[in-house]
């Protein structure tokens, strides 16, 4: 069965507006005291300070700027209340530290968020791109589950799969703990699958394939090669010379739809990162104005974790 209008009207207005509060204007996007954890690994253990830290972010700063960090008090303890000012610290595996990014602002990100369904266990909504689900790199507050939090504290929602910062369309969502664990084993067994749309550029010389080259762990170019598997399928070949392709990830690896049609030499349209010709480019999320990744989550299904039986949610098929 595919849910598309289960939402009543005044209840969606509401959830999306009380979206739309928070983010406007963008937490992340006005100026604020940034605060970074930094534990301090196996590897690490017996480093000076600087040397970890330079390491970490490496072409980040210079010799002398992270020297002007330590000695401006960016850097303090787990608990915040010792400021570390010696860069040349020898520190131990598992010590806890704080750097602060004073005046920290974040990119400006994608907002246009749509909720699709709702019920007791699974809050199901359209994610707008470019919008990164998590902390990491320059986003803390501009990020999903960040903004889902704030806008909805009382849902105690979590996502059940990931989708990355410039992919949009459907993405599931659960209420709480006990129902995050009952989805994540559906996943684990095997028994969601997923739909996504892609536009691609070149025309396919198939119109229906199934790629099970290897791709790298965590999208990384170094990364252990991982088992792979997308069923593909040609909807549409268009006149500009891009195609509309359908992709059916039989695995979950992160990036592996854009490795497996880049490996066939039909790169999407907006990937900075998986480029024609076999080039690779920069690991960087795209800001608005940008010409956006043509990738979309399209459909979803998935035992629903009170009855069991099998429910589907499908997105615009705009891409």
């Amino acid at each position: 069965m595919i849910h598309k209008k289960e939402v009543q009207d005044e209840r969606r207005a509401e959830l999306e507006g009380r979206w739309r509060a928070i983010c406007s204007p963008l937490p992340g996007s006005e100026p604020y005291l940034s605060r970074r954890p930094c534990r301090i690994k196996a590897k690490e253990g017996g480093q000076t300070f600087i040397d970890v830290l330079a390491n970490r972010f490496p072409g980040r700063l210079s010799h002398e700027e992270w020297l002007q960090v330590f000695a401006e008090g960016q850097v303090t303890s787990n608990s915040g209340e010792e400021l570390i000012r010696d860069p040349f610290l020898r520190v131990e595996t598992g010590q806890q530290y704080v750097r602060l990014l004073p005046n920290w602002v974040e990119p400006e990100v994608g907002t246009d968020l749509k909720v699709i369904y709702e019920d007791e266990a699974l809050f199901i909504i359209d994610k707008p791109a470019p919008l990164p689900m998590h902390e990491g790199g320059r986003f803390c507050k501009n990020t999903l589950i960040w903004l889902m939090k704030k806008a909805w504290p009382e849902l105690d929602l979590r996502y059940a799969h990931r989708l990355d910062a410039e992919t949009s369309g459907v993405l599931v969502c659960v209420k709480g703990k006990k129902y995050s664990h009952l989805v994540q084993k559906s996943f684990e067994q095997g028994r969601v699958s997923k739909s996504y749309l892609a536009r691609v550029r070149g025309w396919p010389q198939w119109e229906e394939k199934v790629v099970e080259n290897p791709v790298p762990a965590d999208g990384r170019e170094w990364g252990k090669l991982l088992e792979a598997r997308t069923e593909f399928r040609v909807l549409e070949k268009q006149e500009e010379g891009t195609a509309i392709v359908e992709a059916r990830p039989v695995t979950g690896r992160t990036h592996q739809i854009r490795v497996h049609l880049w490996h066939e030499l039909l790169p999407i349209v907006g990937d900075r990162l998986y480029l024609p010709n076999g080039e690779r480019g920069e690991v960087k999320v795209a800001g608005l104005g940008a010409e956006p990744l043509a990738l979309r989550s399209w459909k979803v299904t998935l035992p629903h974790p009170l009855t069991g039986d099998d429910v589907s949610f499908e997105g615009e098929a705009a891409i």
